[in-house]
């Protein structure tokens, strides 16, 4: 027992060692900060125009809001006393010009919402409160593109959804898209509303940023969505047959469908899994049973199959550059499996997810498996998130809410479940190339628990070709960021 003591505080040393001689890239004093109250939470907001960013530090009385240049340096400040204890949700922010950002917040049940502006240029904060028009509308996810932010909605048993957009000034429109001759399916080839596609009660629509390592657990989920240039895309994958995929196009908030055939589809639906993931030009399909699994990768524009790979319970992957690795369970954390058929049979047994992310030297980095939630309490759900957010469930905390971040949201990625998955690498033309599968970006990011290092302050967020960690020293009141990247 000793002998393993020391290991891990060995471990623990080198880790720290490592922590700290990464690179600091810039850091700023919280000297708008007067009083000896936690930090509650770390908001960064990056200007897509000018490259600037707004850090925005809350504890439970205050929030200090500071405007910092791309060197980091900071080029204007200011305090406010603008917190309502309801609106604990960050859904996103819109950016009117470099002196005015503003910030979006829901109550508990998504009902209400608040902006809240912060006008650096006037030192001064105004809120408004909003509320949905309907008492049947949900939520359905958020997003910010060019610096403007949009507010998806759906109403139970409808086939309309809404899109709310704000102006320069925080007043509220709602356009409508009326989705009634748009006909989507469930997995047994019935038609269905596009509300029942985005309602499930175990999965929230997450957002899907093909520039980060997204873990299995993460586009496992039969609903997903991306944002890809000026339009947000909906992938549904209920129909085991068919990917179905609706765009709305922010310009003029029209809406489109296509669908995607997956593999395996002479197999009956309830006999197979399946999945799909979008990257670029490309759309990935995957079909599995006990016994068999088939990935094609189609173009996104014509449905047209590039590649193709398959594998049998009775052969080797070929096209894989990792074991078969299993993470979590009750006995052993980490596990490698020798068998195909096992791998198989693990994946069919939960969700199944691919995942493909393009690396620095033109590659691409596939990620392929299943998972299982894991018994907790008598229930089946996901992990709090770790690094010191206390166990918090999706979307009830701002610096990792599902709808803000996905960096964030990303490296806090679950881990009460049971996943088995391979790593595979591929060149341009997605042929399998050889070698070994290196760290992503996240894996070099500590996750220990430090003293002196507020927890809640920790935030991960993408800025230009890097990520930025940053974390609050409370001792010497000092926000500082080091910089990643996978090289």
């Amino acid at each position: 027992m000793l002998k393993k003591k020391n290991v891990l505080l060995l471990w623990m040393f080198i880790t720290s060692q490592i922590f700290y001689s990464q690179e600091e890239i810039g850091s700023f004093s919280n000297d708008l900060k007067t009083n000896s109250t936690d930090i509650k939470d770390v908001i960064p907001i990056v200007n897509s125009e000018n490259g600037n960013i707004a850090m925005f530090i809350a504890d439970a009385k205050n929030v200090y809001g500071y405007k910092l240049n791309s060197d980091l340096k900071v080029i204007d400040k200011l305090a406010s006393e603008t917190k309502r204890r309801k609106y604990k949700i960050l859904l996103g922010n819109s950016i009117v010009d470099d002196t005015n950002y503003r910030i979006f917040l829901a109550n508990k049940n998504k009902s209400k919402f608040l902006s809240i502006n912060f006008s650096f240029k006037d030192k001064t904060t105004t809120s408004k409160e909003y509320k949905l028009q309907d008492f049947d509308e949900k939520l359905v996810q958020t997003v910010s593109v060019n610096n403007k932010f949009y507010l998806i909605t759906r109403r139970y048993e409808w086939d309309i959804m809404y899109v709310y957009t704000f102006d320069e000034n925080g007043k509220m429109e709602r356009t409508p898209i009326n989705l009634t001759q748009t006909k989507f399916i469930t997995n047994s080839n019935k038609d269905a509303k596009i509300t029942n596609l985005l309602r499930n009660k175990d999965e929230e629509v997450k957002e899907i940023d093909t520039d980060l390592p997204n873990t299995i657990e993460l586009v496992g989920d039969r609903t997903k969505m991306y944002v890809r240039d000026n339009t947000i895309v909906f992938t549904f994958d209920q129909n085991n047959a068919i990917t179905q995929i609706l765009t709305i196009n922010l310009d003029d908030l029209s809406a489109s469908k296509k669908t995607f055939e997956k593999p395996l589809d002479q197999i009956k639906n309830t006999r197979k899994k399946s999945n799909s993931f979008i990257n670029g030009d490309k759309i990935f399909l995957v079909s599995n049973t006990k016994d068999v699994l088939v990935l094609n990768i189609a173009d996104y524009t014509t449905g047209e199959v590039l590649k193709s790979y398959s594998v049998a319970k009775e052969e080797a992957i070929n096209f894989k550059n990792t074991p078969i690795i299993q993470e979590g369970g009750a006995y052993a954390n980490y596990r490698e499996l020798e068998k195909t058929k096992k791998f198989l049979r693990k994946i069919y047994g939960g969700k199944v997810g691919v995942a493909v992310r393009k690396l620095n030297n033109d590659s691409y980095q596939m990620t392929l498996g299943g998972y299982k939630l894991q018994q907790q309490g008598g229930a089946m759900m996901m992990a709090g998130f770790g690094g010191g957010f206390g166990g918090l469930t999706v979307a009830s905390f701002g610096n990792v809410s599902v709808y803000f971040n996905p960096a964030m949201f990303a490296y806090n990625a679950s881990t009460n479940t049971k996943s088995t998955r391979i790593e595979s690498l591929f060149d341009n033309e997605f042929n399998h190339i050889e070698g070994d599968v290196k760290e992503n970006v996240f894996d070099k990011i500590p996750t220990l628990n430090i003293a002196g290092i507020a927890q809640k302050s920790k935030t991960v967020f993408k800025y230009k070709d890097y990520f930025i960690y940053g974390e609050y020293h409370t001792k010497s009141k000092q926000y500082k960021f080091k910089k990643y990247t996978d090289d």
